[in-house]
């Protein structure tokens, strides 16, 4: 549309209107007020045919006389919807105009709709503008695979909250001050119990993934940092990278150990940026030795996990040439262990938990049915996760697997009760899906679930069913099947098969967890005469 008719365009829209039923009243307003000090203004300059831009510049000086206290708020919004009438009306023939976005009067135009207004083409070109930021984010979300639903959420719990902030502030280019501003004020939100996780979660990950799209054009679903997290210094945080990478092109690790690894290391590394260490100069046999000693207060039960995790790193620095000297000597070889014994659950504990999931919804059949194969088989969380639909073999009543943790393979039996529930959850309640994976994740992006969204699966339906924690997830459902096992006289080589442990020490914690049989082994006092009696 180049030009508008003003005179043609504004009869067509007063006959519409009066096709519509319009009042009188409305219709004098439109003709004299809203449409006619429109035309009157641009004849009044020698203008018949305007163009949008015209009418547009024409809006921002009535807005100026507005604010000005020059008329009211009636005939501001009559000159408003009187400019859109005609825009509208010269493109599509229609007066069904929409109900206009309110007014911004810091930025000087309507405000936008994230999820109906494309960005004009100069904000899409401004890669400071926050609303462009925000509208390819929402976007992005959409074509991640995210739900219509999983998306509204963040976008009307963070993407809309942070978009109005900057308004407020009287600016529409991002700001990283704002964004923090406004995570802290919902952190302390939720700490007060004012909102809930969940909406504190939705706003902080739609602020890390505006953050995320100002820096790299795209966002991923990779988990946000934790709140408050400390970062290493360069070149110490690009160190701990490369060492976790190259552990995990090796092999040499599996994922849950190099998490584990990557936490002592990160650990031992902020000893050396508060001892004033900050580059690899500084690593020298005495300041490693200082720092370790140092680090040693963070584990007071036991150092031997962390110790041996900065020994494979401060190795790794030494064999890729970034060390002259091998550090990992200057690191005692001797460390005591340290054992933690965490009890299962009991047997009315057991029954309540897998009572507990509404086995009528597609989430509750999947709740239900990795609860009860862990409490049947003994698997591990990140085994269960990792199970696919060709791992059970219905006609032998087995599962088969590779264990994710130590890489051996793994045949057990599959219980009726199982295998019932995991038969009711892939024809009745898994999504439709490609995935291998048996257990999918119903929320957000259809994906496999991860270990930790299994134990958050177990901690649920504790907390709903009143069952005490007492630092019980989904690994006490293992600890429960070895138990049992264990009370009813199974031989330990077999519960080392069907636990899949490597070392027979591994029973110890099994045995020690074994109340019943503990008091079996317990030795009588001996009662005993006085000498010479």
């Amino acid at each position: 549309m180049e030009t508008i008719d003003l005179v043609a365009t504004a009869t067509q829209i007063l006959e519409l209107l009066s096709d519509q039923g319009i009042s009188g009243k409305s219709l004098h307003a439109y003709t004299h007020t809203g449409i006619g000090c429109v035309i009157r203004h641009f004849q009044a300059k020698g203008i018949l045919c305007a163009a949008p831009e015209m009418l547009d510049a024409f809006l921002l000086e009535q807005r100026e006389f507005f604010d000005q206290g020059a008329f009211s708020v009636w005939k501001w919004r009559l000159l408003r919807r009187g400019c859109e009438l005609l825009k509208h009306c010269a493109e599509k023939g229609s007066v069904d105009l929409p109900p206009l976005s309110p007014w911004m009067p810091a930025l000087r135009r309507p405000r936008q709709s994230i999820w109906k207004d494309t960005p004009t083409p100069e904000q899409l070109a401004d890669l400071d503008n926050i609303y462009a930021l925000v509208w390819r984010t929402n976007s992005a979300m959409l074509e991640l695979g995210l739900t219509d639903a999983t998306v509204g959420h963040y976008r009307n719990e963070g993407l809309a909250i942070i978009l109005n902030r900057h308004y407020e502030s009287g600016t529409d280019r991002f700001s990283g001050e704002i964004l923090d501003q406004i995570v802290a004020e919902k952190r302390i939100q939720y700490e007060y119990g004012q909102i809930g996780r969940g909406s504190y979660q939705n706003l902080r990950k739609a602020a890390y993934w505006i953050q995320e799209m100002h820096q790299t054009g795209h966002i991923t679903l990779a988990k946000v940092p934790n709140w408050g997290q400390r970062e290493l210094v360069e070149p110490f945080n690009s160190l701990l990278r490369e060492f976790c990478t190259h552990t995990k092109q090796s092999e040499s690790m599996a994922e849950t150990t190099r998490n584990v690894a990557r936490s002592a290391i990160r650990r031992f590394l902020f000893e050396m940026e508060d001892h004033g260490f900050r580059s690899l100069a500084d690593f020298t046999l005495i300041n490693v030795n200082g720092c370790v000693t140092s680090f040693a207060a963070h584990y007071a039960g036991g150092l031997g996990s962390a110790i041996f995790s900065v020994r494979l790193f401060l190795r790794f620095l030494f064999e890729h040439n970034l060390t002259i000297t091998d550090l990992s000597q200057s690191l005692p070889e001797l460390m005591a262990t340290r054992k933690m014994f965490h009890e299962g659950f009991t047997e009315d504990e057991l029954e309540y938990l897998l009572e507990h999931p509404d086995r009528t919804t597609a989430i509750g059949k999947r709740d239900y049915a990795m609860m009860v194969l862990a409490a049947q088989s003994g698997l591990r969380a990140c085994d269960v996760v990792r199970l696919e639909l060709g791992s059970i073999d219905w006609r032998a009543r087995e599962i088969r697997l590779v264990q994710h943790k130590t890489g051996e393979p793994l045949s057990l039996p599959l219980e009726a009760e199982s295998g019932n529930a995991i038969a009711d959850y892939i024809l009745n309640g898994r999504p439709d899906s490609a995935l291998p994976n048996i257990f999918l994740c119903h929320t957000g992006v259809i994906r496999p679930l991860d270990a930790r969204s299994a134990s958050g699966v177990v901690s649920k339906h504790m907390k709903l069913a009143g069952i005490p924690a007492k630092r019980r997830a989904f690994h006490a459902l293992r600890r429960t099947f070895g138990t049992r096992l264990l009370q009813n006289e199974v031989s330990f080589e077999l519960i080392q098969q069907l636990l899949g442990h490597r070392d027979m020490d591994s029973m110890k914690l099994y045995l020690s967890i074994d109340e019943q049989g503990l008091k079996q082994c317990a030795l009588p006092l001996l009662s005993h005469r006085k000498a010479g009696g």
